[in-house]
């Protein structure tokens, strides 16, 4: 355990005992220590996250991923009451003032949410903590336990998220296990896909200026060509509709481009149509009628125009 010498097991032939390796055997012997505690199981769990994310002076800094792993393992192999307390961690830190309010940072926010780079420089935060360690936590979950993700997104995530900030911290918390949802369970990653969007929507709605267009659509579009496909057309046309004309022209390869040239040539000649119609009426309203010239007048007029005739008489002379 941990390269110790000696181990905190002692040697034994591991093929005819309970457990497999000695990892798995502290690994359950944990567990029970910590469900014999008499204390809720929120309070186990919220107490297990604070190791890393509210004692980091006690962590080695160099051993800190080694220590989320750790976390992952035991806090995976309890009961949904004690890692079920991730979800409010990570609510709590969507609606934090970091990712609610609007920074001109050069870089913000990618280089906020990676760990590695914010822990190397000492510069990290609490957002990128608890990013960095639900992935160490859903890395180590079964898939029963990631089936919960779509609820937690449409039901939890989805009415608190404004702001690109906070989109964009949904899509890198999500992001890593968009394959494994797709090979496990293709019903979630339909789910995840359609919550996406409809967040999306909400921020579009939301914001005056999107800045991060691209990176989100690029996102979108890796979603689509690698994991659902045409599986959620339906519902994604009908939201790429009612996005703003920039945000829909960046997507119109998701949908059928077509509907919405045709749409907009429609809208463009109903417009021409109205504009034309409502400029022969007002003419034809406003103009004043001239009268018809009388068949005497013109009669007179084109005498007098006409050039005069030489008599038909000759006289002869005398």
């Amino acid at each position: 355990m941990a390269g110790k010498t000696p181990g905190p097991f002692p040697n034994c032939d591991w093929r005819f005992n309970e457990f497999p390796n000695p990892a798995a055997h502290a690994l359950h012997v944990t567990c029970v220590e910590l469900m014999a505690l008499a204390v809720p199981g929120k309070d186990v769990g919220n107490a297990l996250l604070n190791v890393v994310l509210k004692s980091q002076p006690l962590v080695p800094r160099e051993s800190i991923t080694a220590w989320m792993n750790a976390i992952g393992l035991v806090i995976t192999a309890l009961p949904e009451p004690y890692w079920v307390v991730l979800h409010d961690r990570i609510v709590s830190v969507i609606s934090s003032p970091a990712l609610t309010s609007e920074t001109d940072w050069v870089g913000y926010p990618f280089a906020l949410l990676d760990f590695t780079a914010c822990h190397q420089s000492y510069s990290e935060m609490n957002c990128s903590y608890v990013l960095a360690l639900a992935h160490a936590v859903w890395h180590h979950s079964s898939i029963g336990q990631l089936s919960l993700t779509p609820k937690f997104l449409s039901e939890v995530l989805k009415p608190i998220v404004q702001t690109e900030f906070q989109l964009l911290y949904v899509y890198h918390l999500v992001g890593p296990f968009l394959q494994r949802f797709q090979q496990e369970r293709t019903r979630c990653m339909l789910e995840i896909g359609v919550a996406f969007y409809e967040m999306l929507q909400a921020v579009d709605q939301n914001c005056q200026h999107l800045s991060y267009m691209d990176p989100i659509c690029d996102f979108l579009y890796h979603i689509k060509y690698m994991y659902t496909g045409d599986s959620v057309k339906e519902q994604v046309e009908k939201i790429i509709m009612t996005l703003r004309p920039a945000m829909k022209l960046r997507l119109r390869f998701i949908t059928h481009s077509s509907m919405i040239e045709t749409s907009s040539v429609a809208a463009a000649a109903a417009a021409a149509i109205a504009a034309s119609t409502s400029s022969s009426s007002s003419s034809s309203s406003c103009g004043n009628p001239q009268p018809a010239p009388s068949l005497s007048s013109s009669s007179s007029n084109n005498a007098a125009a006409s050039p005069s005739t030489p008599s038909q008489h000759s006289h002869t002379p005398m």
